[in-house]
């Protein structure tokens, strides 16, 4: 759910009417976090992210035979509760939206009056908002009141797709209130990262810890200098950069299937990096994206190209040209056994909210064109609802029997320290 800078309830089937828990009970607002996402203006920044939404939309709707008509499903994390609605649209029989921040009062606003008639006849008695977090025992009886669910949803994704510690949420709903059988969307999750060459994100990082490297309004500040340089490259740099920064291929990406990943492996992890520079060049650090892969548990055997339309309407489709991509028109009706669906977020694709995320070495590493960088990256989960970084790289080339290879970096990070550029 991370966004850019540029910015329990509990009833029968009968009436899906909802009610909040008392404020000192359930607000947690009180927290950064739940207190971003209880914005609704940060959920506008989600929600117009096309990308992400539309991708979404096309997962749910385009798996509507498999995983959502009549069937019961909960939306982790529902925000505004705009993956709730669109599995009402798919023909759920039953949404639980489960909110822990007070966006579940908006949720409620809305659901108030599609149940009263007024507007939103496709959510109407379909909506059940539960007010909490999944680790709370109270939530998780609430959760369950009619049994287990068919399908869970949830958009628990951050920088670098862990990020805000909100998909070892979504395992834990998958582990208490799953079927055995159920599904699961998104579905896995890949974890990319490549070389990069960029002299001036360089130089202008270093400038930052400059500052200190002086004397101001009469006090010499250098002795801090090495402190503010440590600090500013231990900051990942979230944005958008061109793919012709990239002096490599992308390796193996590092892959977690949500049908099957355990709540430890997310804890902490190495990945492992090899690349082959493409030309002679200064390595200034590397950078990293994810995509998301949406399928249900059996996967489909067929393709129906009627679904292969753009998420990004195209003159290429005159079915799409005239629509608002806030608003979209029908989608095609729905493969019989559903249909597969891809978010990327890397360099070469359409912007999201999320962008990409560069790592930076303090000093550079010089390779020439057909060297080898070799290293690893091990993430350890923290308490800020994210992850420490150790980063080690090497250039592959032979030295001095006594210095058998001397270049060699080693830099550390902390994810929950972004700086946006």
């Amino acid at each position: 759910m991370e966004v850019d800078e540029d910015i329990s309830t509990s009833n029968g089937h009968a009436s899906k009417k909802s009610t909040t828990t008392k404020k000192d009970e359930g607000n947690k607002d009180h927290d950064f976090y739940f207190n971003f996402y209880s914005s609704l203006q940060n959920q506008a920044n989600m929600i117009g992210d096309i990308s992400r939404t539309g991708t979404y939309r096309k997962a749910i709707l385009g798996n509507a035979e498999v995983a959502f008509k009549d069937k019961i499903v909960l939306d982790v994390g529902a925000g505004s509760g705009i993956l709730s609605y669109m599995s009402a649209q798919a023909g759920a029989k039953e949404v639980i939206a489960l909110e822990a921040s007070s966006m579940a009062e908006k949720i409620e606003i809305l659901i108030k009056a599609a149940n009263a008639g007024k507007n939103n006849a496709h959510l109407k008695d379909r909506i059940r908002i539960v007010r909490g977090m999944v680790e709370d025992e109270k939530v998780q009886k609430q959760v369950l009141e009619h049994g287990k669910v068919d399908t869970i949803i949830s958009e628990p994704i951050g920088v670098m797709l862990l990020h805000e510690r909100m998909v070892e949420s979504f395992i834990l709903a998958r582990d208490l209130f799953l079927k055995p059988d159920g599904q699961l969307l998104p579905s896995a999750g890949h974890v990319f990262f490549c070389p990069f060459s960029d002299e001036a994100l360089y130089n202008e990082t270093d400038q930052k810890a400059q500052f200190f490297n002086t004397t101001l309004f009469g006090t010499d500040f250098k002795e801090l200098y090495p402190a503010a340089r440590e600090e500013v490259f231990a900051q990942p740099v979230v944005g958008m950069f061109p793919p012709t920064s990239l002096v490599s291929t992308a390796c193996t990406p590092k892959s977690f299937d949500f049908y099957t990943c355990k709540k430890e492996d997310l804890l902490e992890f190495s990945i492992p990096v090899d690349f082959v520079v493409h030309r002679t060049t200064l390595i200034h650090g590397l950078a990293s994206w994810f995509d998301l892969d949406f399928y249900p548990r059996v996967q489909p055997t067929s393709e129906d190209p009627a679904w292969n339309y753009p998420i990004n309407s195209t003159s290429n489709w005159q079915w799409m040209s005239q629509e608002s991509p806030l608003n979209p028109g029908p989608t095609p009706n729905p493969p019989n056994d559903g249909l597969s669906v891809t978010l990327s977020t890397g360099p070469s694709a359409a912007r999201t909210h999320w962008q990409q995320a560069r790592l930076l070495l303090p000093e550079p590493l010089a390779a020439n064109k057909g060297e080898r960088l070799k290293g690893l990256i091990h993430f350890k989960v923290n308490e800020a609802r994210s992850y420490d970084l150790i980063l080690d790289l090497e250039i592959d080339r032979p030295g001095p029997e006594f210095n058998p290879n001397s270049l060699k970096r080693r830099a550390e990070y902390q994810l929950q320290q972004q700086c946006f550029k």
